[in-house]
Formats: structure tokens, sequence, C-alpha cells
């Protein structure tokens, strides 16, 4: 949040300490003129002084600390943050006559069934999503004398910051995803294409997948929120008045429609509930804006503080779709005061379209019910292209991730340690145009090949930017067979997408059919397998020939 002074004129912006998102409605107070204003939607507020008393503003907002600010240091120091720290109090059940909250509680329930996206028959939108990890407490010196990270001791000097709570953090990783995403509620089905991935250098499916929207979609409609492996109770739970405490403090109007701000605490410590406040349109009572964060009595392991932030949009006067959501955790795994990680997941909406034909035509392409399709070129958009594209720009702290990260990945050093790292983890080595792996399928055992040793082989876009060849061959000592793969895409086209891809297989079925499923041909199953259990085998001889082309520009 900046602070700037024009003549007598002040103006910034207010924003929550630990997720960053602009507060609404906040009360700001020139003092001793006992002059003021409120914040907008954006969190943004100005305020002419000019010939008045002023020598101290003072920000206040239901649910945080009370902030007072001396105006002479914010005219001397130009650009000052102020963000507002959540207030920690204990839980007070107060009777009253009429209990507005509750009431308002009620009327949230009752139109659920009206509010809740996922009561439309469809619904696509096109979504970008942003994951950042942050260092907490970091520890420079320690850290420095570290024999593998000496080379890097200039990152820790140059990128290191320190927060107004006085904590050292070291941003270290940034990706993007863009996406379109497409669901049907009867029969069930979603699928989503990933258009565009920003990985830093981990060109893998698998990571491109989970960053995208499949598998964070957060619903406060429910009655439970999932909460790391917990399930905590929502306060928009048909049974939430048993264990919430509602309030509704102010009531205000913006742009012509009126709101109410709905505060919500725990009734008793030490349960799955959530601290925190929401915005409700009065007409449809449906939430505009809410935060929710975990109470300082919440038993999770290692998590010091959590956030969920959602920001919904109006399409029509009785349709409200999420507009942006945040989910924000630190984690301390070896105390909460050392050394401990800051993760955040942004995900914005935008092109959203409700009960459509196309979303319905689109979804008819489905082979499974939940479809994840990572397009071949998403990891090789040009710069161009993302400034194009992302639904909002990055922050100043955001373009210094990626501004490091190209620094340190142009390091030799750098290159060795993540090329082995790479080979380790993913199971894959490059060696000029073609790559071997991955290792872990090199040697396996199971009850029908016995000892099985298996070898890959790709080629890189070294070789040919517009074609990919694999193929893999494996001999089992116990059946004495030989067995194989052969595979091959083409690229016809870029935009829109055409290309060519054939197949040929002759191998036992290894039970590799669900993603993620950890094949019977890997080294790893023989530590994870229960032993003696009978798994069935399969003969399987394939040749497929298939051509795809894509009647949308950008897929």
């Amino acid at each position: 949040m900046a602070i700037t002074s024009h003549a007598q004129v002040l103006s910034g912006v207010v924003k929550d300490s630990h997720n960053e998102e602009a507060i609404q409605l906040a009360s700001i107070e020139i003092l001793p003129a006992r002059i003021g204003t409120v914040t907008d939607s954006m969190g943004r507020f100005a305020i002419d002084i000019s010939g008045y008393k002023a020598d101290t503003i003072v920000i206040t907002y239901v649910g945080y600390d009370r902030m007072a600010l001396a105006i002479a240091d914010l005219v001397n120091k130009g650009n000052i943050s102020i963000n507002l720290e959540r207030a920690v109090s204990e839980t007070v059940i107060v009777r009253k006559k009429i209990d507005r909250g509750l009431l308002l509680w009620k009327k949230v329930v009752r139109r659920k069934p009206f509010n809740d996206r996922y009561r439309y028959s469809n619904f696509s939108y096109e979504l970008h999503n942003k994951l950042e990890m942050d260092l907490n407490r970091v520890n420079k010196e320690k850290l420095q004398d570290i024999g593998l990270l000496k080379p890097f001791a200039f990152v820790l000097e140059q990128y290191t910051d320190t927060v107004e709570t006085g904590i050292p953090i070291l941003p270290v990783f940034l990706t993007e995803t863009l996406s379109d995403y497409f669901y049907q509620r009867d029969p069930r089905r979603t699928r989503e294409i990933i258009k565009a991935s920003i990985t830093n250098g981990v060109n893998n499916e698998s990571v491109t997948r989970l960053l995208g929207g499949m598998y964070q979609n957060v619903n406060i409609y429910k009655n439970f929120i999932p909460v790391l492996d917990k399930e905590y109770v929502s306060p928009l739970s048909d049974n939430g008045d048993n264990y919430y405490q509602y309030d509704t403090p102010d009531t205000v109007v913006v742009n012509g429609r009126r709101y109410f701000h709905w505060v919500f605490n725990p009734k008793r410590p030490g349960e799955n509930t959530f601290v925190g406040d929401a915005w409700v349109h009065d007409t449809t009572f449906a939430i505009q804006r809410i935060q929710l964060r975990l109470s300082k009595s919440a038993n999770i392991n290692f998590l010091e503080n959590l956030s969920i932030y959602q920001d919904f949009q109006q399409l029509n006067d009785s349709t409200w779709f999420l507009n942006k959501d945040k989910f924000i955790g630190d984690l301390y795994p070896i105390g909460k005061n050392k050394f401990g990680m800051k993760g955040r997941k942004t995900t914005t909406y935008r092109q959203v379209h409700i009960d459509d034909p196309m979303v319905s035509e689109e979804l008819k392409k489905n082979r499974i019910a939940e479809e994840i399709i990572v397009l071949p070129d998403a990891e090789q958009k040009a710069d161009s292209f993302w400034l194009s594209n992302r639904h909002e720009n990055l922050s100043t702290s955001e373009q210094s991730i990626y501004k490091m990260i190209d620094t340190v990945q142009n390091l030799p050093v750098f290159k060795k340690y993540y090329n082995t790292l790479y080979f380790v983890t993913t199971g894959y080595k490059p060696i000029g145009k073609f790559e071997i792996g991955p290792w872990f399928n090199w040697v396996s055992l199971n009850a029908w090949e016995g000892l099985r040793v298996r070898f890959d082989l790709g080629t890189t876009p070294k070789l040919a930017e517009n074609m990919y060849l694999h193929g893999y061959a494996a001999y089992g000592f116990g059946d004495a067979k030989w067995k194989g793969k052969m595979e091959g895409y083409y690229y016809l086209k870029r935009n829109p997408r055409s290309y060519v891809h054939a197949t040929w297989l002759n191998d036992i079925d290894n039970g590799q059919n669900y993603y993620d499923q950890v094949s019977l041909d890997n080294i790893f199953t023989l530590a994870i397998r229960k032993q003696d259990v009978p798994i069935k085998f399969m003969q399987v001889q394939m040749e497929e020939l298939e051509y795809f082309v894509s009647s949308r520009a950008g897929l």
C-alpha cells in the first residue's frame, strides 16, 4: 500500500498484512480535526486535509488492530506501506433482543441453493493461477555457511526482504498457469485445457497439471471446507449457528448496491472453525467478499497462519460468480519460532459462461469424467504472451522473483545442481538431442516377469522442434520375453493446433490406468506393494494413429 501527499491531500490503499488483499470500507480518520472517509472496493482512499489541524491518521476496521500513524512521517517518507494486523481476542457471546447477525445467517443459508455456482447445468471460465513460495525467518549468516549454498550468497544478500513484522523472507519460487475450465453437473464432467504454464525450468507435465484449477476448488457454500487433512465448519453451514457467533456491525451502499458487513467468530475455542468477515448483498444474500482465517486455538501441526480469501462479481441482477480466490499458509515444520515457509496460491476467473451449449459440446470430447489436457507448447510461451494474457500484472516482488530465478539459472554451478536434482526427482536426463529415463523404470520385479529391466529413449527439441519421438524396450527374465513401445508426435500447425500421433505397443498391462498411479514396472513398487496380493496381468498389443485439430486459436 502506497501513501503519497500532493499539496494537502493524503491518498493510499489499505490491505490485510497476511493475504495482502485490499480492505474495503475501512475507516480513515484525521486527528485532531475529526474528519474522515472510508476506503473504496479496492481499498483506496483520498482525503483533503487543507485548512484542518492534522497530525495523525487513524485506520480502523472490524477484526483488525487499530493503527495510528503520524502524518508528518508519511509525508517525509513518501511511499509508506500500511497493512492492518488482525486483532487477537477471546470469543464473547453477547445476548441480544434482536440478533441481526443470526437473522442474516438464516437468510444467507436459505439462499445458498440459488447462489452456489454448482447449481448451474454447466459453466466455463478462463483461469489464471499463481503459486508463490517464500522462505520465512531466513538466517542469512547460517545459510551462507552451508557449503552447497555458498555460490548463491549474493541471492541471500540481494533478494532477502524484511516485512513490517520484522520477519526476514526470501521469495524463491513462482509459477503461473493459464487454462480453460469446463464443468457440467449431470452427468458430472470436468475438463481443463492448460494453455500456458511457467514452471521455472521444471518441464514436467505432472507439475503443470497440479498447478491448474482441477484440484483446488474451495466452495464456501458447502457445509465443510477442507484445510490440509481436516474438515472445517463453514460459517455458511446449515448448522453454523451451533458453531459461530454472528454480528452485523455495519451496512453500506456501494455503486448503488447495499451490503451488510457480516462478522463471525467461533462460539468455543478448539473447534474446527474460522474467524473472519464477509460482505453480503442485501437483495440476493450472496457473498460479495469473504475472508476466512484459522483462530489461534486451531490445532493443525506446523501451521501458524492460514487465510482463505474469495471475491465475487455480479454477472446480472441475480447471479454472482467467483472472481478471485487466494489461499495463504505459513508452515513451520521445525518449530513456530524457527525457519519456515509461506505459500500463497492466487486464482482469478475471467470470461465466465453459464448454461452455455458450447460448454456441453466441449465436454463431449472427454474420454474420462475428469480430464486435464496440457497443450504441447504450454511451457514455451514468450514473455509477450504473458504480458497480454495475464489477468493481473505482476507485483514488484513477483517481478524480482523471476529476475532472481533467471540470474541463478544462468550460473554454471546451478545448472550442475539442477541437472542432478532433475534426474533424481523426475527420472529423466537430457543428453544432447536425446533424453533417457525414467531411471525408476530401469529395474523392477513382479510375479509374472520376475526380474524386469527396461530402457527408455526420447528426443528433445534440439533434434526437431516440431517432432517428438519416444520408445522403450523391456525384458522379463521370468517369462523370457521382450516388450516395448514406440510413439511419435509431429506438429503440423501451432495456432490453431494440429498434430499427428502414432503409437505401437506390445507389453503386459502394468496397472497404470489412472493419473499418478505407480506402475508395476517401477523400482519403488518393491517397497510399497504388499506381498502375496494377487495381481492380474494382461498382454496388450496396440497400434494407433491419431489426428488432432483444434478449431479455436490459442488452444
